[in-house]
């Protein structure tokens, strides 16, 4: 996926999870719509009132579900605009509040849709000629299939919100891992996501049946009770018959009631044939015509609630098993995903390198154990590209010292001959010489200087390579080691000119430092500030300053403020670094050089830009020599 695509899922997050729980609520309602009528064996006319109510209450339901999930949105709203514009400034306490998105709002879409799909056993709200075993046979069937949907919305929600860890901080992601782990956030969440996985289905299975078995019970007592209503209506009060007189009737009545049957002769009656149907509050009411009018027998065929009782236990005690089952392989999945991750995080360790097996027992789940053997599999591979990766550093050490020795030997080799054409030229300008011969002398100085200080550099970086240059720190004043500096940049930048002005602090300590390194490595950054301002007569100004700094004044910083804005910092930087550039020179290797000379003394090197927009380089030397040899932020590059 790419980023943009990604950008893009951060931006429309809200309305991809409002869609998402809206087909899930409509898909809920759907499933209870179809099955209420079926697994309760509603009549058509009570159907088509459940299915209207059903409506109503869906629609409620999805409206309540939304507003609640906006709301827990708008407390996420700081950390999806982070997302958007990709800002680093993420907090992964935030990022972990925001994992758990997807459990909260199924938990408020289950809790919210049963809630008002609760409203149907309202007097005014609930469906007409629906009876109260049924009507409570239909608010578990709905709560039950709201309780099953969380698990597709749980999955829906969680992959659109986890779309967005891939964009979010690496070190965010980092700390929320971590803390994951210090807690065993992830072995619990695994062991109950197992176990909901399990349970949820048999209870869904478990209280269906159960639903089942009533519904087709109550259907059978109530044609069992119509019959037996037609019977009282027909053998015991139909007057034509004679066997019972009027206060017979009246004791059958009576007698019948407290059975639960209500039954009352009336001589207004209409049709020939036996009739039933269903009153408002859903008890049925059964018309037996007679010869002399009819009997209206009313009665109630809801169940005892001891009558579901045993189906109830043995629901419950199948979920409970699965429950068990389910924990118990939770907890072994998620001992097998610890062993993994333990593997994982082996990977690239000293004893994997070196070969040892990682496999301390087998896993018990197949996409584990496959998961495992990958595992295996990936470290052979590190193993292979270490020893690669350890032969090449190796040659790269070895050719290293090779290359020290052949510059030293090459730039002793040149030294020597060159001191001598100095020398000479120094004798020869004592002489009485013509002005063009004397400039043409100077010449000849001047580059041999220039050349004699490039093999220095390159002398002193193989050894800093090689990592035998060794300093000697003695007690120095901050004003001789500038003063120093400063004569050795004339000699390096003779041709340069310019004007240096120096703003030294008289309470300055002494300082340990090699003199003839130190030296050099300011000499060589004053002598490029000067070259650089060279072709700019208007800024041919290099100011250099000394001050105490550091947090306990441990330490001295030497200001370096260049007079031209010719090279801007980040270049100036990467001559530092040891990448050369198009305007180097001969002075790119002395910059890098001079870096390493003042780290190796405990110190630091920074290139700041100046206020006005000029390159500003700031060298830290400590007053206590370092314990041990300091570590280089980089090696000058011999080539």
């Amino acid at each position: 996926m790419t980023e943009e695509r990604m950008r893009d899922d951060a931006i429309h997050f809200a309305r991809r999870v409002l869609v998402r729980q809206a087909l899930v609520g409509v898909a809920a309602f759907g499933a209870i719509a179809a099955l209420a009528p079926k697994l309760l064996i509603l009549e058509q006319r009570v159907a088509a009132s459940v299915l209207s109510v059903g409506a109503k209450i869906a629609l409620a339901a999805i409206c309540a579900t939304t507003l609640l999930t906006l709301l827990r949105l708008r407390t996420h709203e700081n950390l999806l605009r982070s997302l958007v514009i990709g800002s680093r400034d993420v907090d992964h306490e935030e990022l972990e509040r925001f994992a758990g998105l997807p459990t909260s709002l199924a938990l408020r879409f289950v809790l919210a849709s049963s809630t008002i799909s609760g409203l149907m056993m309202i007097p005014g709200i609930r469906p007409e000629k629906l009876d109260d075993g049924r009507a409570v046979s239909l608010l578990i069937l709905a709560i039950t299939i709201l309780s099953a949907s969380a698990i597709p919305h749980y999955v829906l929600t969680r992959a659109a919100a986890f779309s967005l860890f891939e964009i979010s901080p690496a070190e965010a992601i980092g700390a929320l891992l971590e803390t994951a782990e210090l807690y065993q956030t992830p072995r619990r969440r695994v062991t109950s996501k197992l176990l909901l996985a399990v349970a949820t289905p048999v209870l869904l299975v478990g209280v269906g049946a159960v639903l089942i078995a009533n519904a087709h019970l109550q259907t059978f007592i109530e044609r069992s009770r119509r019959s037996t209503a037609g019977l009282i209506a027909r053998t015991a009060l139909d007057p034509s018959l004679g066997a019972i007189d009027a206060a017979g009737r009246n004791d059958v009545v009576a007698s019948a009631a407290e059975f639960g049957f209500l039954a009352r002769v009336e001589h207004d009656c209409v049709g020939s044939e036996p009739s039933f149907g269903r009153e408002a509050d859903g008890q049925i009411a059964v018309i037996t015509p007679l010869d002399y009018g009819c009997v209206n027998t009313r009665f109630s065929a809801d169940l005892e609630p001891s009558a579901a009782i045993w189906g109830a236990l043995v629901a419950l005690l199948a979920v409970l098993v699965a429950g068990a089952l389910g924990n118990l392989f939770g907890r072994v999945l998620a001992a097998d995903l610890v062993h993994a991750t333990k593997q994982v995080r082996l990977l690239g360790t000293d004893s994997v390198l070196r070969g040892a097996t990682q496999i301390a027992r087998p896993a018990r789940f197949a996409v584990v154990a496959r998961l495992g053997h990958a595992i295996e599999d990936l470290a052979e591979r590190f193993r292979v590209f270490a020893a690669a990766q350890e032969r090449a550093l190796e040659a790269r050490e070895a050719a290293q010292r090779m290359r020290g020795l052949l510059f030293a030997s090459v730039s002793h080799d040149l030294k020597s001959p060159l001191n001598a054409i100095l020398g000479f030229a120094e004798l020869v300008g004592q002489e009485d010489l013509t002005p063009a011969q004397r400039e043409s002398l100077e010449l000849i100085a001047t580059r041999g200087r220039e050349l004699l200080g490039l093999i220095e550099s390159i002398l002193d970086a193989a050894r800093v390579e090689a990592g035998q240059l060794t300093l000697e720190p003695q007690p120095t004043s901050v004003g001789w080691l500038i003063a120093g500096a400063l004569r050795k940049a004339r000699e390096l930048a003779s041709d340069a000119g310019g004007e240096v002005v120096i703003e030294v602090g008289d309470t300055l300590p002494l300082i340990p430092v090699d003199q003839a390194y130190a030296t050099r490595a300011i000499a060589v950054i004053v002598a490029h500030a000067l070259r650089t301002g060279a072709a700019d007569p208007s800024a041919r100004l290099v100011r250099l300053t000394a001050t105490m700094a550091g947090e306990f004044n441990n330490e001295v910083r030497i200001d370096i403020e260049y007079g031209s804005r010719d090279v801007p910092p980040d270049e100036l930087e990467a001559l530092f670094s040891r990448q050369t550039t198009a305007r180097g020179r001969g002075l790119t290797l002395g910059l890098s050089h001079a870096r390493s000379v003042i780290e190796l003394h405990g110190g630091s090197l920074e290139v700041d830009g100046a206020p006005d927009g000029r390159p500003l380089c700031r060298a830290r030397l400590p007053r206590i020599p370092p314990p041990r040899r300091p570590r280089l932020s980089s090696v000058p590059a011999l080539g």
